[in-house]
Parts: C-alpha cells; structure tokens; sequence
C-alpha cells in the first residue's frame, strides 16, 4: 500500500511539472507573438520625412581678385527645413552634414546641428548653406540660362547620425540619409518644387 502511494504522489508530481513546463512554453510562445506583433504594428522603424520649407539670402560677399581681375560672389543661404517623424518613438541625432550640387558640382555645404525630433512629432532645422560663387561661375553658360529662365536646379544629399529610443529603454543607433532635387525660383527665391527620397539605416 505503501509503494502504491508513493506512485501515485510520484505521477503527480510530474503531471504538475509537466504543467508548470507547458504553462511557462505556452507564455513564453505568446510573449514571443506580442513582441512580433508590436514591432510590425507599432515599433517597425518607418521612414522619415524632410522638406524644405523656405531660402532667403542671408549675406552675400564679393571678393575681386588681381592682377588677373576674377570677381567672385559667395551667397550665404538661411535653409528651413522641416523634419517629419512617424515613428513611436523619438529620434537625437547629432551633427550631420549637408552637401549642395548644382549641375553635379558641388557649389556649397553646411553642418546640421544636433537635435531631436519627438514621436510622431516635427522639428525645424535652420541651416546655414554657403554656396561659393567660383564653382558656379564655372558653368557660367548654364547658370546665366537657368537665371533667364526662372529657376535654378540643385541636388541636395544629407547625412545625419543619431538613435531612435522605444518606451524610454529601447535604443538602436541609426543614420538618416536624404537626397532631394530643388527647384529655387529667381529672383524670389522659393521653392518651386521639390523631389525627396529618405533612407534610415539602423
């Protein structure tokens, strides 16, 4: 009588360990879909946007150089740009960098300032965009044509590192890339028009 107690305690306590073991599994499984749910439902990284909502001359300064008589005009650009971040999470990011091509030249360049942008939140970044006069007098013939005719063609590419933190303790490190192709109207130089395409590498 005694063996047979001792088998049945021992039956059971298996059964009740084998139900531990499926319970913890069974928990385990659904933590597992939650977390895959959540990340393609509310944490899956998604592309942020950028537009450039104004230019304005903030300087221009002429230097003539001899005894070959060169003049040379190098514009200073105060740039708005408007950063959009869809993301349920925000992005701190640190100094990146901008560079402007006209023509495929490169005619100018400027540093963007570190920041953050809040979950699904926007941020304004104010650049200050030299562009040098020599590099674009070089292709005289089409700039005088582009002045004539109204608008002047530039493509952009920026660059900027940072981290995109989840719930306050989920952090990845990213870089947010930009190429953008921007029409500025002359002589009011406004955007006419614009073509961006972002890229976030995490």
């Amino acid at each position: 009588m005694k063996e047979s107690g001792d088998s049945t305690t021992n039956r059971r306590g298996r059964r009740r360990r084998l139900i531990c073991c499926g319970g913890c599994l069974l928990l385990l499984i659904v933590l597992g879909v939650v977390v895959v749910v959540l990340y393609f439902t509310l944490f899956r990284p998604r592309e942020p946007t950028i537009q450039i909502v104004s230019t304005r001359v903030a300087g221009v300064s002429p230097r003539v150089t001899l005894p070959a008589v060169r003049i040379e005009i190098n514009m200073t650009l105060d740039i708005d740009v408007l950063v959009h971040n869809p993301n349920r999470a925000s992005f701190d990011h640190g100094q990146g960098h901008t560079i402007l091509r006209y023509r495929g030249t490169q005619v100018g360049d400027a540093d963007v300032a570190p920041g953050r942008v809040a979950q699904r939140g926007d941020s304004h970044v104010h650049l200050k965009l030299r562009v040098l006069g020599d590099r674009l007098t070089a292709q005289l013939g089409s700039f005088l044509a582009d002045v004539a005719a109204g608008e002047l063609p530039f493509d952009s590419s920026t660059r900027v590192p940072g981290r995109i933190t989840f719930l306050g303790f989920i952090k990845f490190h990213a870089v947010a890339k930009s190429e953008c192709n921007v029409v500025i109207g002359v002589p009011d130089l406004g955007v006419k028009s614009q073509d961006c395409t972002q890229k976030t590498k995490l």
